[in-house]
């Protein structure tokens, strides 16, 4: 019985062995995560705030979907955030707390919608954004009051801050195309694109445009 259970022991080992392989290749929730450093600039050179880097894998499956919820408050006469990348069967909701009535739209044809004139404090059912692609969002009584929301497939998506940078976390190792998108490029222009194998060693990336932003619209003097 001693060399059986010897055997057997062993066989059980290597087993467990090929299935953890399997688990690391198969699955890319489960393989080594890794983390991915950008910097977006200008024609100039300066920084670029509001651009959306999202890593879409080539090779490998899209996580199941992850349903979140976003907040696009109308604050000071202006939307805020002013871009808002989220994935796609998301919700957002569209605050009011300006003193003054705001009226949202969306003439996209992503999502088409409308919330009617409401006051302060209130707070409308969210919107589900159900399909990828680029949505622009306006006040119908204030017309220099606007936001950009991206729907995406992928999971894999950061927006850069007023230094131009960003970092994805968690990024599982294998290839993806990259891409990085400013409101600037609207919905017509494509976005900047690139290929790239991610591991623990990913070198830092840098995007840098071919324009200098429009400053974004405020309401006018008086």
């Amino acid at each position: 019985m001693k060399p059986f259970l010897q055997n057997y022991r062993l066989l059980k080992h290597r087993l467990l062995l090929v299935l953890a392989m399997l688990l690391a290749t198969s699955s890319p929730m489960l393989a080594h995560a890794a983390k991915l450093n950008f910097l977006a600039v200008d024609k100039n050179g300066n920084p670029m705030p509001d651009v959306v880097v999202y890593a879409t894998p080539t090779g490998m499956p899209l996580p199941a979907t992850e349903k979140t919820e976003a907040t696009i408050a109308q604050s000071d006469m202006q939307f805020s955030p002013y871009v808002t990348a989220i994935r796609t069967g998301s919700q957002v909701k569209f605050p009011n707390y300006d003193k003054m009535e705001h009226h949202v739209k969306s003439f996209s044809a992503v999502k088409e919608f409308e919330i009617k004139t409401y006051e302060r404090g209130v707070v409308p059912p969210p919107v589900i954004f159900d399909k990828p692609g680029i949505v622009i969002v306006y006040c119908l009584l204030h017309n220099w009051m606007r936001a950009y929301v991206l729907v995406l497939d992928t999971p894999y998506f950061v927006k850069t801050d007023q230094n131009g940078v960003a970092m994805l976390d968690k990024l599982p190792d294998g290839n993806y195309e990259l891409k990085a998108w400013h409101p600037n490029l609207g919905s017509i222009k494509p976005a900047l694109s690139q290929s790239i194998k991610v591991n623990d060693q990913s070198a830092p990336v840098k995007w840098q445009f071919d324009f200098v932003p429009v400053p974004r619209k405020s309401k006018s003097p008086g």
